[in-house]
């Protein structure tokens, strides 16, 4: 992708920058996540109200319970009365941290690029900047024309860029490394050296690998000699189930012969005595 170059004379040119940076897709519901986060995170949490024990007042009845022709009340410090506690407020231990992955803010990212594309203009001439803000503002002019909700994004060793743009209002400065699609989305107009253009893209191809290590496992020889203990365990049982089942059909198939012969044997005696009389 080509973004703008401007100067302090006002000739445009163009940079090509890899097309890493940007997103390829229009992703709002992340964008918006991750603005939520970074919102949410620059809260300090500590706000806090009195409960109606913690109000300097009198806890003394406020007037006689009858005959005073009002509602029956206690003590003025319920919350229902003017000065007195609040409740249901905050307690000053609110925690409004949230967390968003790497790959997602690195996403986030690239989306507000994308939709800030038209307003990012890269620039040399802020390296010449001495520290003094007016010189600094009139240099901004002559690139932008109106100051308004502008965003640098600087490289390393830039104190006197600084220190020249902090003193000016509606201008923003930030690191390279410390950008964040919350710093895009709420600019008008972003300015980057070409030093924080080479930081941001080293930055955002660093998220974009990944290492795939597989990992293998190879069975030693300890699993191997269980297995096969095993395997023969198995056989052995299925053996022995075979030879009781096939010892229980040979009792049942010899057990009528017996009965039967022994009945034989009974009749031939009684034969044999009968003759015998």
């Amino acid at each position: 992708m080509k973004l703008k170059v401007i100067t302090a004379t006002s000739k445009e040119s163009s940079i090509e920058v890899n097309n890493s940076m940007f997103a390829t897709k229009d992703n709002p519901t992340l964008l918006a996540q991750a603005i939520r986060i970074y919102l949410s995170n620059l809260r300090q949490g500590t706000s806090k109200v009195k409960t109606r024990s913690q109000v300097n007042r009198s806890k003394s009845k406020w007037y006689r319970q009858k005959g005073t022709g009002n509602a029956r009340h206690g003590s003025r410090n319920a919350h229902i009365f003017v000065g007195g506690g609040v409740a249901h407020g905050p307690k000053g231990i609110e925690n409004w941290n949230k967390n968003l992955n790497s790959k997602m803010k690195a996403q986030a990212l690239r989306v507000a690029l994308k939709l800030q594309a038209d307003q990012i203009f890269v620039t040399d001439n802020l390296n010449g900047l001495q520290g003094k803000t007016a010189e600094a503002d009139l240099l901004l002019q002559k690139m932008l024309g109106k100051v308004d909700k502008i965003l640098i994004v600087l490289g390393e060793n830039s104190e006197l860029i600084k220190r020249s743009v902090n003193n000016i209002g509606q201008v923003l400065t930030v690191n390279a490394n410390e950008l964040n699609a919350l710093h895009l989305v709420t600019a008008k107009k972003i300015i980057f050296t070409k030093e924080a253009l080479q930081i941001l893209e080293n930055r955002l191809k660093k998220e974009t690998v990944v290492k795939s290590n597989k990992i293998t496992k190879k069975i030693k020889p300890v699993e191997k000699i269980k297995s096969a203990e095993s395997a023969k365990l198995v056989k052995a049982t299925k053996t022995e189930k075979s030879t009781k089942s096939v010892k229980t059909k040979k009792t049942a198939s010899t057990a009528p012969k017996t009965i039967v012969k022994s009945k034989k044997k009974i009749k031939t005696t009684t034969k044999t005595k009968a003759k015998s009389k």
